[in-house]
Parts: structure tokens; sequence; C-alpha cells
């Protein structure tokens, strides 16, 4: 449908390339979100919930309501024009961007807590790949996909669209990049690779440094927001599937008018539905870094309303974690071991990998016999630490993501962690087993077997300590991403040799396991941020953004979940602004 292009002032929809300091200025403030100005909230991410106000039922035999029986309820609880369904970068950008062409109310349903909202965006290094070329990031990303294909026209779409993030987000909303100094590219040598760029606003790794400015304009242009409104349920035309709005999981109607847009992440924090499709990748119990209210709502959601679901086997992740705040809450953190005196172990109690390997890991996937697999950290693995590593706080690295550190109420001190019981100390490699749920003589023998061959200077039977070579690598040592060519061909040196250290008492165990950042699968969507059915027709009103139905479906460049869900939400935002009102007389 083309976008109308009547002027803001008048009732209709603004053109495209309204900015945002034009909208401000043209007192459009004033007039926004009066059917929801009970949910009016405050800048500086210090909104407050207030009660929505409860919309009249539609007048028996009003000629504008739809004419399919059974699919309305009686009445809206509160009424908006698009209601956005996430609060991350996915969701602010598509409510941005609905606001800035011309819609009056755009309604923001967070499941978290106004404390805990911001998804995992708020919480990640809010790094944005931007690619200088549409051609370049096509063969770049149709290579990092390998032979997991996506049609030509979405990846077109897909790289129009973070290449577009630049001016939108320098010029549109004022925002400044400053380069960053990872993943430009993440894999270097890759055809393509010399046009990926990635940003950081205002030149700041992490600390909410994207999602702040976004939530703040979000605030001023009068997006509303309603806090502790979980959304499972969409209310659609149960013939034409036309999305009329959405229902919350206290039973709340929302109407939207216009569209709906899914920006409600993934199911990083869903057990049931990890295990379903982790499960074969070798990691059924990871742990969570990012927002632990991705529930997977949206996928149930998609299924009820027939749309396909992609890539659900796709993940971005980091290395070893650790539990952070309980023994009973998957949400971790990363450790980093000051010494080299400790070990891996499986739930069999025996190693199962050089523990040093994050340095060749790729988000969570070390390259093996030609193919990049997640990581395997078996379920029941422990880090063993001897005295040294163990007397030093694993989690007292300065960082500048993830849920406990940005959100709080993380642990941080090896003491608060033996405190909370989630590491645990012992004189003897026994009676530290027996606290972990091994057999004492099992983790005893394995203990043994790496010290013994330490002794006796025979090589260690996973090459730990050894010089450890791999492509595609950013090189430290030349201070590049270019690769360094050497007897090694096109490898790079990624772990220098260095001298092994016995594992002595006192000892220290704490269980460790892969940490999910996030998951890419979801509800497949065209070009345009349109959600598709199982035909691949677009599902009238309904869009999607970010890494619900991402199109990485195998292997991506850092940043690009963040750039994506920009460009989609912005898309989504635009595309259900452009739509008439579906109860218009």
């Amino acid at each position: 449908m083309e976008k109308p292009t009547n002027d803001l002032e008048n009732g209709g929809n603004a053109e495209h390339n309204l900015s945002r300091r034009s909208f401000l200025t043209r007192g459009s403030l004033a007039a926004a979100g009066l059917a929801l100005a009970g949910l009016a909230g405050c800048s500086n991410g210090q909104q407050t919930q207030q009660e929505a106000p409860v919309a009249d039922a539609a007048p028996e035999g009003d000629a504008a309501a739809p004419a399919i029986n059974g699919t309305l309820p009686a009445a809206w609880d509160v009424e908006a024009d698009v209601v956005v369904v996430g609060l991350g970068a996915a969701g602010l950008s598509a409510a941005i961007a609905a606001k800035l062409d011309g819609v009056d109310n755009v309604l923001a349903l967070e499941a978290a807590p106004e404390k805990d909202c911001g998804g995992t965006t708020r919480v990640s290094g809010d790094m944005l790949m931007i690619p200088d070329d549409v051609e370049g990031a096509i063969t770049y990303q149709t290579e990092l996909n390998g032979p997991y294909t996506v049609e030509p026209e979405l990846m077109r779409a897909w790289a129009q669209g973070v290449v577009d993030n630049y001016d939108w987000l320098t010029e549109e909303l004022d925002f400044v990049l400053g380069d960053a100094t990872a993943a430009r590219p993440e894999f270097p040598g890759i055809a393509g690779g010399e046009s990926i760029k990635t940003y950081y606003v205002d030149g700041i790794c992490g600390m909410s440094s994207l999602w702040i400015p976004l939530k703040d304009l979000a605030d001023e242009l009068d997006v509303q927001i309603s806090y502790d409104s979980r959304a499972m349920e969409l209310i659609y035309n149960y013939e034409t599937k036309e999305v009329y709005g959405v229902k919350t999981e206290d039973g709340r109607a929302f109407k939207a008018r216009q569209g709906v847009v899914l920006a409600c992440g993934g199911f990083s924090g869903n057990e049931e539905m990890l295990q379903d499709y982790m499960a074969s990748m070798g990691c059924p119990k990871p742990f969570a870094l990012g927002s632990p209210y991705n529930r997977g709502d949206g996928v149930r959601m998609a299924q009820q309303i027939g749309a396909e679901l992609w890539h659900m086997n796709s993940y971005a992740a980091s290395s070893n974690t650790i539990r952070a705040v309980s023994p009973d809450s998957r949400v971790c953190n990363i450790p980093y071991p000051t010494g080299i005196d400790y070990i891996f172990v499986n739930g069999e109690g025996e190693r199962f990998m050089y523990e040093e390997m994050r340095g060749i890991q790729r988000h969570g996937k070390q390259k093996d016999k030609g193919v990049w697999p997640l990581i395997t950290i078996p379920a029941g693995s422990h880090m063993i630490l001897g005295g040294q590593s163990g007397s030093v706080d694993l989690l007292g690295a300065i960082t500048y993501m993830t849920w406990p550190v940005i959100m709080g109420g993380g642990l941080s001190t090896n003491q608060e962690l033996i405190d909370a019981g989630i590491m645990f100390k012992a004189d003897t490699i026994e009676e530290l087993a027996e606290k972990l749920g091994y057999p004492p003589e099992t983790l005893a023998t394995t203990l043994a077997k790496y010290n013994d061959a330490i002794d006796a200077g025979e090589p260690d039977e996973f090459g730990r300590g050894t010089d450890v070579y791999a492509s595609n690598m950013f090189n430290a040592a030349a201070g590049t991403d270019a690769i360094v060519g050497d007897e090694h061909g096109t490898e790079s040196l990624a772990i220098p040799a260095f001298e092994r250290q016995k594992v002595e008492g006192p000892f220290y165990g704490i269980e460790i396991a892969l940490g999910l950042l996030n998951t890419q699968g979801g509800a497949k969507r065209d070009g345009k941020s349109q959600v598709l059915d199982l035909a691949g027709n677009p599902i009238p009103r309904l869009f999607s953004a970010g890494e619900f139905g991402s199109i990485y479906a195998y292997m991506y460049n850092g940043g690009g979940n963040i750039s994506e869900a920009v460009s989609t939400g912005r898309i989504a935002g635009q595309g259900a602004a452009a739509l008439q009102p579906w109860d218009a007389a």
C-alpha cells in the first residue's frame, strides 16, 4: 500500500523523511497519545506506569468493525494506532519510526517491570555493524551463511537496511557514531569483508550506550509504555488472519488500529524451548547473558496465527560462563581466571577441551572439520581451579555488558560466589568432588593424569600450552585485520604457547556452561518486515523486528544483531505507519 503523504497537522501520515528535529519543532508532541494519556511517562528512563484508560466497547452493529464474529473482545482495555511488543533496540526503533512517520498513538508493551526493561540490547555491547556497501555486505553475509541459504531478495533487503542505519541514526536521530575497534570485520579474508564497519553510539562500548538514547528519544516522542505487560496472544480475524491487536497474560486487550510489531526477542530465557531447539547442538542447558524475559512469547504467537518459523537452531553465544546470581538462576557472567592452574571437566569428571580456546571462538562457535558448530560444554561441566587461580576473583575483570553487570544484583567476588552456594572450596580434590557431586576417585584420577603429564614433560592430550593457529582471525601481533601469512599459510597465531602449571590445593570448583547471548529464530519476515505465513504471504498488519526471526542462519559478524534490530524495527514502524486503520469508517 502506498504511504499517504497528508500533512501531519491535518491528521495524516507525515512524509517518510520527517526528521527528529523537525518532528519535535512542529508541535506534534502536544497532540500525541490522546487515547493513552493515562500511560504517559517521563524522560530519561524514569517513566512511571499508570492505570490505562478502558476503552468503550464498539457499538453493536458498528460498520467499522470486522465482520467475522468471535475474533474481537467485547471491549478493548487500551486503544492505539500501532502496538509494539518489546522495548529493546528493535521495539524502540519501530516505535520511533512510527512516530516520526506521523502516528499519533504508539504503544509499547514490555514484559518486564520498568527496572528490568530493555531486552538484551540494554545489556549488550551495543555495537552496530553497519557496512558501507550493499553489494559487499551481501557477498560477505552470503559467505557467512554458508549452506544455509537466504532468498536473494531478503538478503538484499537486509543489506540495504543495515547500510541505511548510518544515515537514519546520525541524520534523522542526531546520534553520534564512533568507530569500534572490534569485528571490522570479524572474519578477515572473507570476500566482502572490506565493507564491514562497526560503531558505538558516542564511541562507548556497552553501558546501554545505544539503548539509553533510543529510550530517551521514545520518551520525547511520547511513545506510551505499559510495563509488566507480557503479550501472549494475537487478536485477529480467523479467516483472513488480519491482526487487530494483542492480548496480554493478565487478559487485557490492546487494540492496534494500524498494525502490531513483534519485537519481543528470542527464547534464551525459556528452558523448554532451549532443550527442544538446542539439544541437537549438544547444549541443552546453556546459561543466559541477555534478558531473562526473552521467553519465546513471539514464537507462540507466530505459531498461533500460522506463521512460518525459521533459523530456530541458530544462536549467538559466548564461551564458558558461570552463574552470577544464585544456584537456581541461569543468569550468568563471563569468568576471567588470572592464572593457568585450572582445568575443565565434564559431567563424568573428565577433561574435554583445550581450556584457552576462547581466543579462536566466534560468538560461541569454533571451526571444526570445515564447519562452525556451537562449542560443546556438556551439561554438568565444572571449572576446577588450583590455589592461585581460585584465590583471585573470577569476575573481577571490568566489563561493560551482561545482565548482572548492567542491571545489578550480580555477584562479583569469589567469596560471594562461595557464600551463595555457586562456588565451592576444599582442601583436597576428593572433598571438592563430593561437594560438586562427582565420585571422588574419578576427579582425583583426572587431576593426577593432568599433573603427572606436566611433571613428566609429556604433551597435553588436548594440546594445551602449544601454539594454536586459526584462519579468519584478527591478527593481534600485527595490529591489523589482515591475515599475516607464514608457514601456516593463511592462518595466524591465535594462542601463543605457554608453560602449563599444575593444579594444586586448596581447590575451587564452579559449574560452567555455554553463555547464550541470544537466539536468532522466530517468524520469517519479508524485506518489509512483514511476518509471512506458511505459504509465504504477508500476514495482514503483522510485522516483526530484531532477533525474533533474524536473517542470521549460521555465522554473523559482531554487531549484526543490534544493527538488524534497528533496521528491521525502523522498517516495521514505517510499514505500520503507512497503513490505514482497519476500523476506519
